[in-house]
């Protein structure tokens, strides 16, 4: 794998320290969850959560997939899938030689167990290349992508095994944002098939919009949110650019989970210290807006029973939740029907 010069070294970084934070801090304020009206309770082992550099998990395709933002050593594994009875069935190692390091920003699953892996490797010498990798089954990386001066930052698998990236194009100064698409398309034969979403169109032009992101492909569409810029962005497959709205985040509260049902209802997890939960997108196509409603019985203080305290993913039509009043806390997952608007 070659690798070039990047002015994007600062975004990686930062996005390192944000996310294992993150994780660490839901892993504390959070409290026990209850399993009233769930489906199915499902207990993790806890490393899918809690690590040194571990991100949050998330759940795609029958897995949750696990992953480790900064790796140092070769052969050391940095992704990790459980399956829907928490037990571990697979773990991987994405590394390239001649790297002094790898970091991991977002992992993908297919159905049968193949990863899709996006990040950069840094070498010695300073320099570093970004990447998307495909891993087979036994965790072999088998097909590369360098995306040059893209981050893809978040990625997703659409159901023809193409790769859907909202990302950024690093710093052209300390305080300048370079400009370029922001939503790319890629295929692992034919490198990137698509480029949409110019950075100027989002609304916060001051920080990187793609950082504490969301991207998830459904069988018809992309959606995609970013807190920082406001704004949620969805893109059929079939249609030639994306429809963006201006979505404003619940007042006070931070974005944790993203989730998007099988019927397209999307949710997302907010939380503030001691209080937060499960909030469902309402879309206005008419005013190109959205909100953030409260899900009744969900939101409240951490201790309240009920109060939804992480959202894990959607598997079909039912949420992946950790919920207040269990004694096992966020690794007890809860699958629940979506509820209704």
């Amino acid at each position: 794998m070659s690798t070039h010069m990047s002015a994007a070294n600062r975004l990686p970084l930062a996005l390192l320290l944000v996310l294992s934070s993150s994780a660490r801090l839901r892993a504390q304020s959070s409290a026990p969850a209850s399993p009233a009206n769930s489906e199915r309770r499902v207990v993790f082992d806890q490393g899918a959560f809690f690590g040194e550099s571990e991100a949050m998990p998330h759940w795609e395709h029958g897995y949750l997939v696990s992953r480790e933002v900064e790796t140092f050593n070769e052969g050391q594994a940095n992704i990790r899938l459980y399956d829907s009875s928490g037990a571990l069935v697979r773990s991987a190692a994405v590394w390239f030689p001649g790297s002094q390091r790898v970091i991991l920003y977002s992992v993908a699953v297919t159905s049968d167990g193949r990863i899709v892996a996006a990040g950069t490797a840094n070498k010695s010498d300073g320099t570093s290349a970004a990447f998307i990798a495909h891993l087979d089954q036994s965790g072999t990386t088998t097909d590369v992508i360098q995306t040059n001066t893209f981050v893809p930052t978040n990625i997703c698998l659409a159901p023809d095994d193409t790769v859907w990236s909202f990302g950024g194009n690093g710093y052209q100064s300390p305080s300048e944002p370079r400009p370029g698409d922001t939503l790319r398309h890629f295929d692992f034969r034919k490198g990137e098939i698509g480029s949409y979403l110019p950075r100027s169109l989002l609304t916060d032009l001051r920080s990187e919009p793609t950082v504490l992101a969301y991207i998830r492909c459904s069988s018809v569409l992309v959606s995609a949110y970013s807190p920082r810029a406001q704004t949620y962005i969805e893109m059929r497959y079939i249609e030639a650019s994306p429809r963006l709205y201006h979505v404003p985040s619940p007042s006070t509260l931070k974005m944790h989970g993203f989730a998007v049902t099988e019927e397209k209802r999307i949710y997302g997890y907010f939380s503030q210290p001691n209080f937060g939960g499960l909030y469902s997108l309402a879309l206005d196509p008419t005013s190109g807006s959205g909100t953030w409603a409260p899900v009744h019985g969900s939101v409240g203080p951490s201790t309240q029973s009920g109060v939804v305290t992480g959202l894990w993913g959607a598997d079909s039509n039912n949420l992946l939740l950790s919920k207040s009043g269990d004694v096992l806390g966020i690794s007890a997952i809860h699958w629940t029907a979506a509820p209704k608007p």
